[in-house]
């Protein structure tokens, strides 16, 4: 019987995540730098005897995964465009993190009827839809919120560097900030916001459907704090999608 337990590692831009999921349920993630993979829990994993489920588009960071894994005796898999088959109609480059979001969001409307619009609020802000069958119809990419302050205090002479984790302080979007920190906060998540109703707004004018709409990634509850129309909030998102690909590539083979 193939075992219910995956260690799940998501490559991110900027970092990993991971965890032990278990029948598709998970309820925390860690993270660790690119440069840390020794401190993953190698010794638990041979002990669960479970797998090491892979999904990110750093070929280099998979290979050094994988060269583990091979060391520990333990059994790899890389989730890719190519062997999932939950997600249709991509294409070649789409990030595998993002046909990962809309997998698990898919497993989490298991009587969908809609299209599913998924923002992925992280080191970029993704937004990728699919309809109900499954089949991929578009997205955009922008920067992600701390991308911003960065970019602020990088490529201006007079603006400082702000740390996004300052924006716990806010309670009420204000227009009129009186202080530059402040104009910079507000500012980057009054964008994000708007972000997400204007490309609501013209999805309906394309597709003329209504679709479910899922927040994840690290900077999500910040934006849901601010925006409300969201059917789901679901940090874990991406690896609930790394394990049910995952199990849904065993049962095609």
């Amino acid at each position: 019987m193939e075992n219910n337990t995956i260690l799940a590692i998501d490559v991110g831009n900027s970092s990993l995540h991971w965890n032990f999921i278990t029948n598709g349920k998970v309820d925390s993630y860690n993270r660790n730098k690119h440069t840390e993979l020794s401190l993953l829990p190698w010794d638990e994993v041979t002990t669960k005897h479970c797998p090491v489920v892979i999904a990110g588009m750093l070929p280099h960071m998979n290979d050094a995964v994988q060269s583990i894994a091979s060391d520990y005796n333990i059994k790899f898999y890389e989730i890719n465009l190519s062997n999932q088959n939950l997600i249709k109609s991509t294409y070649p480059t789409l990030g595998i993190d993002r046909v990962c979001d809309l997998i698990g969001a898919i497993n989490a409307f298991p009587s969908l009827n809609s299209p599913i619009t998924v923002f992925d609020f992280g080191s970029a802000t993704t937004i990728t839809s699919c309809d109900k069958d499954g089949n991929f119809i578009g997205g955009i990419i922008k920067a992600g919120c701390e991308v911003e302050t960065k970019g602020l205090a990088n490529l201006t002479f007079s603006l400082p560097h702000v740390e996004f984790a300052k924006e716990q302080k806010i309670s009420k979007l204000n227009l009129l900030s009186k202080t530059t920190e402040d104009s910079i906060l507000h500012g980057i998540v009054i964008g994000q916001v708007a972000l997400v109703e204007y490309y609501l707004t013209m999805l309906k004018k394309e597709t003329s459907a209504k679709p479910k709409i899922i927040f994840t990634g690290g900077n999500a509850s910040t934006i849901a704090r601010f925006y409300k129309g969201y059917n789901l909030l679901d940090p874990y998102l991406t690896l609930k999608g790394i394990y049910h690909g995952y199990k849904s590539s065993l049962v095609t083979k």
